[in-house]
């Protein structure tokens, strides 16, 4: 039975939050019906002061199972914060294990909404080098914006950078309604409305060759966190490149996706597993005529197909991971 959980994160009214609810219901179901003892502990939001409340309560209430959920954010408390209650500790949602779940590849399986596919393929329409979309500045992504100023670049591509004030840095300026699905959705705190469902304006995305994605988070490998940022290049039909440690090299592999970071040796011999060369490299990928970008897409359009496709059979199985029960082994 649970007889208690730890959650301060994302409200019940919200969809992204009641998905969240509904893929957890099977192992919260089990758990419900167990003899054995269980503290839930929501990993959103979750401090340092609040782990010590948590903590607090656990050594002086015995259980069987403390179960760690990650899926809305990146997993913040782990087994080894733990290790001194004398309990199993069971990780669920973005951790390594039996008990990793994709939350946000299902997320965008279930409310985002691509546009047509002529609509993404009109290769005489790019005319845009490359796109980078920054909400929150973290430090990765300011770095990042930092290398493309001073390379002037921040004005040949389409580039985005949210501020600490409610004021945005640098906004691409979008008409598009955003849907409010999680907290904090609007323009007050960073001036960039927080857009996860679309890929944004259109006639940007329409007009753009290459996406450069900054994750929330700059080791994926390490936290194995991505948002719904990776997968907007996918299903909106663009390569891209993921300003990371190795370039997402690995974390796309192990689940299979295909990368780009060895398709544009025809114009550099930069190695773009180094994010030191992301810049530099959109230095020279914008001195490419438009139609090498045209012609570039048309290229790489083998990968970015099997990419899409596969993204839904990527899918397919976080389901079946959570219908077949592999991580409820309460």
């Amino acid at each position: 039975m649970i007889i208690r959980t730890f959650d301060i994160g994302w409200g019940n009214n919200f969809k992204t939050k009641q998905l969240e609810q509904e893929l957890l219901a099977p192992f919260v179901s089990n758990l419900t019906a167990s003899k054995k003892t269980a503290v839930v502990i929501n990993s959103t939001w979750y401090t340092d002061d609040y782990h010590n409340e948590v903590i607090d309560y656990l050594k002086i209430t015995p259980v069987d199972y403390v179960v760690l959920i990650s899926m809305l954010d990146c997993a913040i408390p782990r087994a080894e914060r733990f290790s001194e209650i004398n309990a199993t500790v069971l990780e669920i949602g973005y951790y390594k294990g039996p008990g990793n779940i994709d939350y946000w590849a299902l997320f965008l399986d279930r409310h985002f909404y691509p546009p047509h596919t002529i609509d993404l393929c009109r290769i005489d329409l790019i005319d845009c080098p490359f796109m980078c979309l920054n909400r929150k500045p973290h430090d990765h992504r300011v770095e990042l914006y930092n290398q493309l100023q001073q390379l002037g670049l921040d004005t040949t591509g389409i580039v985005s950078l949210g501020g600490t004030t409610g004021t945005a840095v640098q906004s691409a300026e979008t008409t598009v309604p955003v849907v409010e699905l999680a907290p904090n959705s609007g323009h007050d705190q960073y001036g960039i409305p927080n857009d996860i469902s679309s890929l944004g304006d259109m006639e940007n995305w329409r007009r753009t060759f290459l996406n450069v994605v900054t994750e929330t988070v700059y080791d994926i490998n390490g936290c194995q966190f991505v948002s719904e940022k990776i997968y907007k290049p996918i299903l909106g039909l663009r390569p891209f490149l993921v300003y990371a440690a190795d370039g997402a090299e690995q974390w796309l592999a192990d689940r299979s996706f295909v990368n780009y970071l060895d398709d544009f040796t025809d114009i550099t011999d930069l190695d773009l597993r180094q994010p030191k060369n992301i810049a530099p490299f959109l230095s020279v990928l914008s001195n490419q005529s438009r139609r090498y970008w045209q012609q570039k897409l048309v290229d790489l359009n083998q990968k970015i197909v099997y990419n899409k496709e596969h993204f839904y059979k990527y899918v397919d199985m976080q389901k079946l991971k959570i219908q077949k029960g592999i991580i409820w082994p309460v």
